[in-house]
């Protein structure tokens, strides 16, 4: 990747993460702002080399933490799951042929809530453990379940705006393994 696409893309990112600190409350999906970010990374782990993913979840969630007053280890072990998420993708890739595009939009859907669900936790656990405590029946009712939904109606539609300039490059299968070698 040259170095006006890392620029292009490190601006990107940082742009997002204005959006999502300064204006994503002000749309709330079910009571709960969508959470840009997490949805434009969980998009980008299956449509791009996870190279770019791995870069972009660190200074995301340096990021955040910075703007959104939220603690900076948490928000980036909260997004580090989405990093295991593109490796593992980008291995069965190089195994098989490339996913059809209704399995990859559906695995990116599915990537967010489980990615929505994982955030949401270690959130709640610092806060637990630095505050007096979450009340866990009304967040898991309000917060989760709102957060969940709202991030996957958005990711399906987010997701063709990151699919669509994104080429579909064939991947070349590894040879077939055999027992000896």
């Amino acid at each position: 990747m040259s170095a006006l696409r890392w620029t292009l893309l490190l601006a990107g990112l940082f742009a997002l993460v204005v959006f999502q600190t300064s204006a994503s409350p002000e749309f709330p999906i079910f009571g709960v702002g969508p959470q840009a970010v997490l949805i434009v990374i969980c998009c980008w782990a299956l449509v791009r080399p996870p190279i770019e993913t791995l870069v972009m979840i660190p200074l995301a969630g340096i990021g955040l933490g910075l703007l959104a007053f939220q603690g900076m280890a948490e928000s980036v072990a909260a997004l580090a799951p989405i990093g295991l998420a593109a490796l593992t993708w980008d291995a069965w890739q190089r195994e098989r042929a490339p996913a059809p595009l209704a399995m990859e939009w559906l695995a990116v859907i599915l990537l967010i809530g489980a990615a929505t669900v994982l955030h949401f936790t270690v959130h709640a656990i610092a806060v637990e453990l630095t505050t007096t405590g979450v009340n866990w029946l009304a967040a898991l009712q309000t917060v989760l379940l709102g957060g969940v939904i709202g991030n996957m109606l958005v990711g399906a539609v987010v997701y063709w705006f990151v699919r669509i300039p994104s080429p579909r490059l064939p991947r070349q299968p590894s040879e077939p393994r055999t027992a000896f070698g």
